[in-house]
């Protein structure tokens, strides 16, 4: 697998786990679109979401240009989800993406999942450092909420979602846990917070298909 695909100066970005164990040597980069994984994930947010767009601007985001990386390569780099403290091979990669994010300084990462959230926390310079077991469903949410209220387009927006805990057999929990609502649908529930905020702070750019 390559490492990354896309544009790095795109100002939009996608941060996975690491490569999936079975398919590394099958698929062509991170999020392979011919892995049921990235339609689970990400395409599920997308199409709510390029629908919401079109309708309030007549725009649609430009996806083929977003950069797509993992927060590691190797799975066996991928430290264990009770750890705090992380072995020096995951320390290594996590200051690659560090050094990344301060060289393009992208204005969104989406996160897919607890340890590619803990992961770029840690590349921002977050603190404290959790262990991914921390950042569970509800506690992803409550920071998707707070960080969309608070973002800006003067700094790097860690924004995380759900990795394939939506998909599986506790997906209508991971719906109600994420959003704290019940009976909400977590896909339209990340589309309808992003929408708005994508266009006032980054409508300007050239990053749109369309008008």
């Amino acid at each position: 697998m390559q490492p990354d695909t896309g544009d790095p100066t795109f100002p939009i970005w996608l941060l996975g786990d690491s490569n999936p164990v079975n398919w590394q040597d099958s698929l062509a980069h991170p999020l392979d679109p011919r892995h049921p994984a990235r339609h689970n994930i990400w395409t599920a947010v997308l199409d709510p979401l390029q629908d919401r767009v079109f309708r309030a601007r007549g725009l649609r985001l430009d996806s083929s240009r977003l950069y797509i990386r993992n927060a590691v390569e190797d799975p066996s780099e991928r430290p264990s989800a009770t750890d705090t403290a992380w072995p020096p091979a995951t320390v290594l990669r996590i200051a690659d993406l560090a050094s990344r994010l301060d060289k393009y300084r992208p204005f969104v990462v989406f996160s897919f999942g607890s340890f590619s959230f803990e992961g770029g926390r840690r590349a921002l310079s977050e603190l404290p450092h959790r262990r991914p077991l921390y950042w569970n469903t509800r506690r992803l949410g409550a920071e998707f909420r707070e960080r969309v209220d608070g973002f800006s387009s003067d700094r790097v927006n860690l924004l995380p979602l759900l990795h394939v805990s939506i998909a599986r057999g506790r997906f209508l929990q991971s719906h109600a846990a994420y959003t704290e609502q019940p009976d909400a649908n977590y896909f339209a529930y990340v589309a309808n917070s992003l929408a708005p905020v994508l266009l006032d702070t980054l409508g300007h750019l050239p990053i749109w298909l369309g008008d």
